[in-house]
Order: structure tokens, then sequence, then C-alpha cells
């Protein structure tokens, strides 16, 4: 009878429920109108996109992704496919080992490195794309992939290293040590048992990697040129001092956001096993 009453009085009460579900309504909405008006002004006609007050009903039409085309916006779409791709490559490549290392190794300023790589990540981007731009100069490396990748890799490692090294520290380190017991190597351990359990959390690092490098701006408005232009820097072209297409930018946006949301939907439940796969340690 007791334990009755005391989980009745832990239940929420119907105010609270419904202060929760107004909450998440507003929150949902603040989310979402953007997004839906941003779809919907890429299917407008550019003179009703830029009528002041807005115009609600337009007709539809497909004309702004068109103007894409006809602009060779898809262009650099496939160099942001291209740069991204390559990107979260060589971060799970480079980082995914790294990590482990800092999670398994023993060594002096271990915790220091640590330090290190989060203070890098969060550092303005401004502090490495400067000088990357007159070596790059120098070395006459400019509009090219391979720059582009390495000056990403200046956040998105650093990122990698320490995120997949959290994960790694919440793994159980008997297998590791059943395996070493019977001859395993410290690789052989890495790349059957390791990898093979992270594979949720490695999910999740390549997406939130991939995310990064698809947006990326900065770096790419001031390392790239015609060669390389990527998706977000070319959206800049429909907006100028002479003309100012919010149909066709819209629509750009969208193509930019589509792949994201496709993504993310695809890899919805390894994202949610893999954020919490760290949160307790065995």
């Amino acid at each position: 009878m007791k334990q009755s009453l005391v989980a009745r009085s832990l239940r929420p009460s119907l105010a609270h429920r419904v202060a929760v579900w107004i909450v998440l309504g507003v929150g949902a909405i603040w989310v979402l109108v953007p997004i839906v008006w941003l779809l919907y002004t890429a299917f407008k006609l550019p003179v009703d996109a830029f009528a002041f007050p807005p115009k609600i009903i337009s007709p539809f039409t497909l004309g702004n992704f068109r103007t894409l085309v006809d602009n060779g916006y898809f262009t650099a779409v496939l160099h942001s496919v291209i740069v991204t791709t390559s990107s979260v490559v060589a971060s799970l490549v480079l980082g995914l080992p790294a990590g482990y290392s800092l999670s398994r190794g023993s060594f002096r300023g271990k915790n220091l490195i640590g330090v290190f790589l989060l203070a890098s990540y969060a550092a303005p981007a401004v502090i490495f794309i400067i000088p990357l731009y007159f070596i790059y100069t120098r070395l006459n490396v400019l509009d090219t992939y391979p720059s582009l990748v390495l000056a990403y890799l200046t956040g998105l490692l650093p990122f990698t290293i320490w995120l997949s090294r959290r994960f790694f520290d919440g793994l159980p380190i008997e297998l590791e040590d059943a395996a070493l017991t019977d001859g395993c190597g410290r690789a052989g351990v890495f790349l059957r048992i390791v990898l093979p359990l992270s594979m949720p959390a490695i999910s999740t690092i390549g997406v939130l990697v991939g995310l990064l490098a698809w947006g990326e701006f900065f770096g790419a408005l001031i390392l790239t040129g015609p060669n390389t232009v990527t998706a977000p820097v070319s959206m800049g072209n429909f907006i100028s001092y002479n003309t100012n297409n919010w149909s066709a930018l819209a629509a750009a946006g969208v193509v930019v956001i589509v792949p994201v949301l496709v993504a993310t939907v695809i890899a919805q439940r390894r994202l949610v096993s893999g954020l919490t796969a760290g949160a307790v340690r065995q």
C-alpha cells in the first residue's frame, strides 16, 4: 500500500504533462517554421519571394532549381561531396587509432594531450586558416582538394580523437585482456574487437564529422577557387549588390539541407545508441 502511494506520488500530474507538451510544441514550431519557410520559398516565383510584406500564396515553380543548374551550383555540390567524404574518411582513419591510443595507453602527458585536442577544436578557425592560406600560396596548392581537406582536419581530427577516446573509455577492457592473453596483438585487438564493438559510436562520429565538413564556410571561402568551390560558398552567388534572388538562394539551401536530413534519418538509430555508448563505464 505504501509503495503504491509512493509510486502514485511520483507520477507527473496532468498539469505537468500539459506544460511539457506545450514547451515541446513551441520548441518544435520554433525549429520547423524556418525550414518550412525555406522549402516554401524555394518553390516560389522570384518576384513573390522578394515581395514585402511576404506573399503567402504564390504559383508553384521549379524554375529556381533550373537557375541552380544554369549557374553551375550542382558542380559546387559535387565538390562538397568529395571534400566531405574525404574529410570523414581521413578523420576516421587517423583519429580512431589515435583515440584508442589515448584511451588505453599509459604515458606521461596523456591528459595534457587531451586538453590540447579539445582546445584545438574549440579555437577559432581564423587561427588556422590565415596561416594555411599563406603556406598554400607559397606552395601553390590553393584551390585543390587535398589542401582543403587538410585544412578541415585541423578542426575535425582533434574532435574525432577526443570524442572517440571517450567512447573507447566506456568499453569493457576484459575482452581486450582476454584477446591479448590468447596471443592477439594490440593492433589485432583494435581491428577485430574494439572496432566492431564501437560501430554505433563510429557511425555517430562519422555523421557528426560529415555534418561539420558539409556546412563549413569560412575555410572554404578563403581556400577554394573555381575548381573546388563548395556549396555553402557558392550560395553567395545569388546575393549581390545588384540583385537578390531569394528564391534561388532558398532552393540552394534546400539542396544543402536535404542530404543532411536524409543522413540523419538513416543514421538516427545508431546516433542514439552511439551518443550514449560512453555514458556508463563498465
